[in-house]
């Protein structure tokens, strides 16, 4: 095999990311047909198939989605190399590539980015919203300079972890569950009625499964959702009983949309912490970052969003 053409990489990369050529074209500013012979060509370089045509457009072969894991993290490099350096041509004084997982963006964390941009200016943020596993290995591969994830997670490597502020979790339910107001339930009796849940591999879903299983409970939710900002709408709706970090769930509360119920059991706390891999070097911008978060989020001990 011989070197490979790195834009050839470059137009696989947007053929896979948005499953449509002519998608890619227009988004590398080529013709379709460019595009379909950059691929065909790393096809025959690579001497495997990588694409095949779906009713929406094209879908990658099993080669074709080991080549995208890798190919997607190197591309990501190189995009932020170029605007690192378009940035420093324009005398920005830095970048900070941000990983937040799914619900901590919904609460303090968006208002604490926004006031770090607004006091550093010249800093472009690049973020990104994954589930807590992915913002860990995207830290861990420097496709990010730090994440911002909710406890407990578990990572193979050696990370930097700044506690934010404590995450508190609370039972929901709608109007239609109203016989239970005032009727305090255990995890027993809770597991009986139709739960959601966020779906298997979250940080939230697990932290319950343990929870549900030191009480000798196997929690059996029956509607999985890949989102905490999707179950207070099915809550509102009386579809079931759902998990959600209390400020959150605390507009609705006041609005009467749903209420709390109560738990026997203890839920623990958990927290929202700020992470870096230990491999890499802190720079200015990330200081300044950490800093202005640290000095804003525990200043009060209300707030945070689970994952």
């Amino acid at each position: 095999m011989g070197d490979v053409n790195f834009e050839h990489y470059k137009v696989f990369y947007y053929v896979a990311r948005s499953g449509n050529i002519t998608s890619a074209a227009r988004a590398l500013y080529l013709s379709q047909p460019s595009v379909s012979r950059a691929v065909a060509g790393l096809e025959e370089e690579l001497g495997c198939r990588l694409f095949v045509r779906s009713k929406k457009g094209v879908e990658l072969t099993a080669e074709g989605r080991q080549l995208y894991k890798h190919v997607s993290i190197a591309c990501k490099h190189f995009f932020s190399a170029e605007e690192e350096l378009s940035l420093m041509k324009s005398e920005t004084s830095g970048i900070l590539r941000l990983a937040v997982s799914d619900a901590a963006f919904q609460q303090r964390i968006i208002s604490r980015i926004s006031a770090f941009h607004a006091e550093h200016p010249s800093v472009h943020l690049k973020i990104d919203n994954m589930p807590t596993p992915e913002t860990i290995e995207a830290v861990h591969n420097n496709v990010v300079d730090m994440a911002v994830v909710t406890t407990p997670f578990r990572s193979p490597y050696e990370l930097r972890i700044t506690e934010l502020c404590e995450l508190n979790d609370i039972a929901v339910a709608g109007q239609g569950f109203a016989y239970l107001k005032d009727k305090p339930l255990s995890l027993a009796e809770l597991n009986d009625y139709t739960l959601i849940t966020l779906e298997e591999g979250s940080t939230t879903r697990s932290f319950f499964e343990e929870l549900f299983s030191r009480n000798g409970i196997l929690m059996s939710p029956d509607i999985e959702l890949g989102s905490i900002s999707q179950v207070l709408p099915l809550v509102r709706g009386n579809l079931g009983i759902g998990f959600v970090p209390a400020p959150i769930a605390a507009d609705d509360i006041r609005l009467g949309n749903i209420f709390r119920i109560e738990i026997k059991e203890e839920i623990p706390s958990r927290s929202i912490c700020l992470i870096t891999d230990e491999d890499y070097e802190i720079s200015d911008v990330m200081t300044a970052f950490t800093e202005s978060l640290t000095s804003e989020m525990t200043a009060g001990t209300e707030g945070g969003t689970g994952a």
